[in-house]
């Protein structure tokens, strides 16, 4: 019979710390922040699922914001890879893309939660963002001197739109063959031939507006929901845009609810209006894909659809509107098959939701705006996708 040993009762009541607590919180805090949004995650919620009380969470992270920051912070770390002084082009993709695969919910904390960061951290985000990418850019301009500055930097910020999209989308793709294909995709991306950069000619902004106050609020919304995010955008904010206060605002809309969804059915209607003009007006599939890109590219630019909702806010969309999202993406994922027969289902899916996450991401990065061929090496950019892989 084993001898059973006794502890000293002043020791037997003594809970030790774990030495990786914070990790701990780390991770809980980002699982709840992905599952169900940080809005709707509270700190007594993070400390239950990681087993600790509200007061043993504060010692470690002052507020939900610092801890939404640290939680930011750590999935960059995760997805950023070495560079060294020697470092290569495709050895940096292939790393890059590895851990993308391995990490797939850093595009949605970035784009989806990032903006309730306060602003001082949000900028420091955005700063680290841009340092990775001079450090692409640079890559990218060792394996092709003459590209200029600006268009090596636009190749940069297509690579970390590939290694974000991830989050965007489910792939039942191996994480091995998944990692090889976005890898395959970044570096046909980076091969893309582009026109030469000119200045954009500056535009005035007009200051004419629809008569009907119902589709001056329209407008008004999908710039505003773009902008800042639908949660983050007040409705009298909309009313005031468009001139209208008050009870007169409901005569139009019945809440902010009814508004949002009036901006998508403005922008699938748009997409599927685009749609069936190219398949009307083309008979071969590659003319056809290549014209619904660049179409695609001057909606999403001149923000006819809301990019932001497509890349980042997924959950404020109907069941309705996803099934009509679906179901263009699927329309997509057919022309592209049509085009390369050799495509299974799944990678021509993943194909186009990676080509439309270029388009989503370098369309809402304002000072890209400054050189006149953006659309034109986005939509090259974009083919260059769908044809790598």
């Amino acid at each position: 019979m084993r001898e059973e040993v006794l502890m000293p009762t002043d020791l037997s009541t003594v809970r030790r710390r774990p030495k990786d607590r914070k990790e701990q919180i780390l991770e809980a805090a980002r699982a709840l922040i992905v599952e169900v949004g940080y809005r709707n995650v509270s700190m007594a919620m993070i400390a239950d699922r990681v087993g600790i009380t509200a007061g043993a969470l504060y010692r470690h992270f002052a507020n939900k914001s610092v801890l939404l920051g640290a939680v930011i912070e750590q999935s960059f770390d995760e997805v950023t890879p070495t560079f060294g002084s020697r470092a290569r082009l495709a050895d940096a993709l292939a790393e890059s893309c590895e851990r993308a695969v391995s990490h797939q919910d850093v595009g949605a904390l970035w784009w989806r939660e990032a903006r309730n960061l306060p602003d001082e951290k949000l900028e420091e985000l955005r700063e680290r963002l841009r340092v990775i990418n001079k450090q692409y850019a640079d890559l990218v301009a060792a394996e092709r001197p003459t590209l200029p500055e600006e268009q090596a930097e636009e190749l940069a910020w297509g690579v970390q739109s590939i290694l974000a999209s991830p989050s965007s989308h489910t792939s039942r793709i191996p994480e091995p063959e998944f990692a090889a294909l976005l890898t395959a995709v970044c570096a046909g991306l980076c091969e893309t031939r582009l026109p030469a950069p000119s200045p954009a000619v500056e535009q005035t902004v007009s200051r004419l507006e629809p008569v009907s106050k119902r589709e001056a609020l329209l407008g008004h919304a999908i710039v505003l929901f773009g902008e800042k995010g639908y949660e983050a955008t007040g409705l009298d904010e909309i009313g005031a845009a468009a001139g209208v206060s008050g009870p007169n605002l409901y005569s139009y809309f019945d809440s902010k609810a009814d508004l949002l969804q009036a901006a998508v059915e403005r922008g699938t209607s748009a997409l599927w209006l685009l749609l069936h003009t190219v398949l009307r007006e083309n008979s071969a599939p590659k003319d056809a894909l290549g014209a619904l890109v660049s179409g695609y590219v001057e909606l999403a630019s001149n923000k006819t659809i809301l990019t932001s909702l497509l890349q980042a806010e997924q959950s404020t969309l109907s069941d309705e509107a996803r099934v009509r999202q679906r179901e263009y993406v699927a329309e997509w994922t057919a022309l592209l098959r049509a085009c390369r027969p050799q495509l299974d289902q799944a990678t021509a899916r993943v194909l186009v939701h990676t080509g439309l996450g270029v388009v989503h991401t370098l369309a809402r990065i304002e000072h890209l705006r400054a050189n006149a061929t953006l659309r034109a090496d986005l939509a090259a950019m974009t083919l260059a996708v769908l044809f790598s892989g």
